[in-house]
């Protein structure tokens, strides 16, 4: 029997490159949204809050890969974005594991969590 696993990946418009724990795989969309958060609140923390989350724009893609949040570093629009997504697959042999957890939530990230998993279902 399959079952549908979510991976969340955070994109680093500097180095250009994509963040994600290697092979993790999770049960709900609120924890993929949760380890998203988490990664997010780590380039955060790299960037010394500098990065300016926009969190006007709607979701982008399709239940397959979904695009939940963009930010750019200053405020700077001409710059390459960060951004989070969760993406699916259904597995036969994969197992979920437990997100990483953000340590704090702000009134838009609850919003955004409750907009993917809206989304999802």
């Amino acid at each position: 029997m399959s079952c549908l696993l979510f991976q969340a990946k955070a994109g680093d418009g500097i180095k250009k490159r994509g963040l994600k724990r290697s092979d993790t795989f999770l049960g709900t969309a609120e924890d993929a949204v949760s380890e998203a958060l988490g990664l997010k609140e780590r380039m955060d923390k790299t960037y010394k809050n500098n990065i300016t989350w926009d969190y006007e724009e709607l979701l982008k893609g399709s239940t397959t890969k979904v695009k939940i949040l963009k930010g750019y570093l200053d405020g700077d629009k001409t710059s390459n974005p960060f951004y989070l997504e969760i993406s699916t697959m259904e597995s036969a042999d994969k197992t979920a594991v437990a997100p990483i957890k953000p340590k704090k939530i702000s009134k838009q990230d609850k919003k955004v969590l409750k907009n993917v998993v809206s989304f999802y279902k």
